[in-house]
């Protein structure tokens, strides 16, 4: 599908779209768990992501992982990533936003275990 966002031409497919919406509702993911989701090769889960990076829709995650375990002590526990993740860029996120008000929102239909 060609959509056209801020003067420039973006050829997306059905899947690349449903990978967006997937990460502005999920949130930041790495291409295995990707694959699993959408039942889809590992390769694909790479070269898609690899693509719309390149595109200029998603960017790497960098930054570790913050998790507070207690209220009380606001104990920090830092977990490093162990693959690369990738989120939506602004960019990504602007051209989704664009593409469901003109054609509806995006429904996913993700199975159990989900992150959120």
């Amino acid at each position: 599908m060609k959509l056209w966002f801020d003067g420039k031409e973006y050829e997306l497919s059905e899947l690349e779209l449903n990978i967006l919406k997937y990460h502005k509702i999920m949130g930041p993911d790495y291409s295995k768990l990707i694959s699993h989701r959408f039942h889809i090769t590992l390769q694909e889960a790479f070269d898609i992501h690899k693509r719309l990076l390149n595109i200029g829709l998603l960017e790497k995650v960098t930054a570790p992982i913050i998790n507070y375990h207690s209220k009380d002590k606001r104990l920090k526990s830092m977990k490093h990533r162990n693959h690369t993740y990738y989120d939506l860029s602004r960019t990504g996120k602007l051209l989704l936003r664009e593409y469901e008000r003109d054609h509806g929102d995006i429904i996913l239909n993700l199975e159990f275990p989900y992150k959120r």
